[in-house]
């Protein structure tokens, strides 16, 4: 009753199997084979510096050292002048001076609206035209009886929702006082 085309994936399979093992028990035989590492004077071959490393030394030392030099990089650029350096730091001091510049222009601009509608006023008097007063411009602010609320039927629902969780939250919270009192 066994498949053909199943005997046969299941074969594939496991040949896929082992020789995925023998290539990760090859890798890890290359990681622990030991290398001599020599540094030697040209001139006089005089051995200078002498290290016996494996795969797993190296990748570790390697790795030590990446971390090393980024912890050192970051630290000298949090530390230091460079920062300014990074884009979207800013310095306090140019963000206060920002934000005085801003309030700054904000004032003189209503100090020149001011000085415009002043002008304004001055050449109607000049061209014989009537002056508004305070009591000659309509009131354009809305009355709170004018708007008109409206509820949607996804509020009165969520409204009904709310009001049935706290009604059936009350009672638990009545006894866990009760109990807190005791």
């Amino acid at each position: 009753m066994d498949n053909p085309k199943l005997k046969a994936i299941k074969e594939k399979g496991a040949a896929l199997r082992l020789r995925l093992s023998n290539n990760w028990q090859e890798f890890r035989e290359r990681m622990r084979h030991k290398h001599r590492l020599v540094v030697m004077d040209t001139d006089t071959f005089k051995e200078t510096f002498s290290a016996e490393l494996t795969g797993t030394n190296l990748f570790t030392y390697a790795g030590i050292a990446a971390i090393v030099m980024l912890v050192l990089a970051s630290l000298l650029i949090a530390f230091t002048p460079l920062r300014s350096l990074v884009p979207g730091f800013i310095k306090p001091e140019l963000r206060e001076e920002a934000i005085r510049n801003a309030r700054t222009i904000d004032s003189l601009e209503l100090i020149i609206d001011q000085h415009e509608q002043h002008i304004k006023i001055i050449q109607d008097v000049i061209n014989g035209k009537t002056i508004a007063t305070d009591e000659s411009i309509p009131d354009q602010t809305l009355d709170d009886q004018e708007i008109v609320y409206r509820r949607s039927k996804a509020d009165s629902l969520l409204r009904l929702k709310v009001e049935q969780r706290q009604k059936e939250r009350s009672p638990k919270e009545k006894n866990n006082k009760k109990k807190r009192n005791k």
